[in-house]
């Protein structure tokens, strides 16, 4: 693991914990970050620039979360790839799909890498090509808030009281007031069944504890449906 000084602040992430935060599979995000094969990975993650580790950071969490809304629309990992590098000479950024300008040009940068991958007339053409994109750049960067253009915190529930931020508690999610993990909550629920009872100890209001727990649960079923998927 990565020394705590030069991951406070970041997050970090097993391949296995970011799989579940993003709907995928460990063995996506290892192949997206550290290649397969003769296949170079789409980018180093973070951490891998300190020491040889498989973990993420924060940035890498939301850049993988694209890829995978991407490679649900059917967009080769060819065509991501020239769209990352397009990226980052257009914006001169080293996590282009994790930034602020991303999220209102990522569709022409995603067209341009598709017309370079041949695939863009094949896809859709001209104006509905460029909603269908649209459409998939915002779904795959909603919720992020952003501080000097760069994504720093993540709100995955339409609750809006759960937060990941790389800040706090390493970037687990966790209930935004109260800071208390939605994982902790989650496993004493599954040990006590008793909303009252964790209400009480924790002094969180009943409704945002069954949200947690609600959360949790989303991500434990996209876990048991991912785990029957062929990798």
């Amino acid at each position: 693991m990565p020394r705590d000084f030069e991951i406070f602040g970041e997050g970090i992430y097993t391949p296995r914990q970011a799989a579940r935060l993003i709907a995928s599979t460990p063995q996506e995000i290892l192949r997206w970050t550290r290649g397969s094969g003769p296949t170079d990975p789409l980018w180093k993650a973070r951490y891998q620039d300190i020491e040889d580790t498989t973990e993420l950071s924060f940035l890498d969490l939301i850049e993988v979360r694209v890829v995978r809304a991407f490679r649900k629309a059917n967009i080769s990992l060819q065509s991501i790839r020239y769209a990352i590098e397009f990226a980052k000479d257009k914006l001169g950024v080293a996590h282009p799909l994790s930034t602020l300008v991303f999220k209102t040009d990522g569709t022409q940068i995603l067209i341009s890498a598709l017309e370079q991958d041949g695939e863009y007339y094949s896809l859709a053409r001209e104006n509905a090509g460029q909603k269908v994109f649209s459409r998939i750049v915002s779904q795959s960067i909603k919720n992020l808030e952003y501080d000097n253009g760069k994504a720093v915190r993540w709100r995955p529930h339409s609750s809006n009281s759960i937060v990941i931020d790389p800040k706090r508690l390493f970037g687990a999610p966790l209930l935004d007031k109260y800071g208390v993990s939605t994982r902790t909550l989650f496993d004493e629920f599954h040990y006590h069944q008793n909303f009252e009872y964790l209400s009480s100890i924790y002094d969180i209001p009943k409704p945002i504890i069954k949200n947690a727990i609600a959360y949790e649960n989303s991500l434990e079923k996209q876990q048991d449906e991912n785990g029957k998927r062929i990798i």
